[in-house]
C-alpha cells in the first residue's frame, strides 16, 4: 500500500520488540517539559507471530469515519486475511501432528 494521511487519535504503547511494523503515526514534539525530544514515530498496524497463531494489530478506528477510509479497510481485510491464512496452516499443522501423536479430536 501507498503512505497515506488520518487524522485521528494517537497513543503512546508498550510494544514487544518483536512485532513487525506495517505503519506508524508521527507524534509532534510537544511544548513542555519534553519539548527537548524528538519527534516519535509510534507503531499503529503491526503483525506478530504467537506459537502457530498470528496477531494482528491496527489502532486505527476509534471513530467510523476513520475505519470508511479506503485505505483504512483495506488495512483491516489484509489483516483479516493474513491471520486467516494462519489459522488453517496451524489446523493443518494440528491435523499432521494428531496423526502422528495418535489423537482424536475428540481427545483434547
Amino acid at each position: 500500500m501507498s503512505d497515506f494521511t488520518v487524522s485521528t487519535e494517537q497513543y503512546y504503547l508498550h510494544i514487544d520488540p518483536a512485532i513487525e511494523v506495517l505503519a506508524t503515526t508521527r507524534f509532534p514534539i510537544a511544548p513542555g517539559p519534553h519539548s527537548p525530544n524528538k519527534a516519535v514515530d509510534m507503531p499503529v498496524v503491526w503483525t506478530k507471530r504467537w506459537g502457530r497463531g498470528r496477531v494482528y494489530y491496527n489502532s486505527l478506528g476509534h471513530q467510523a469515519n476513520i475505519v470508511a477510509l479506503p485505505e483504512v479497510s483495506e488495512l483491516m481485510r489484509r489483516g483479516f486475511l493474513w491471520c486467516a491464512e494462519g489459522k488453517a496452516a496451524g489446523a493443518d499443522d494440528y491435523a499432521a501432528d494428531s496423526a502422528y501423536t495418535g489423537m482424536q479430536d475428540n481427545q483434547l
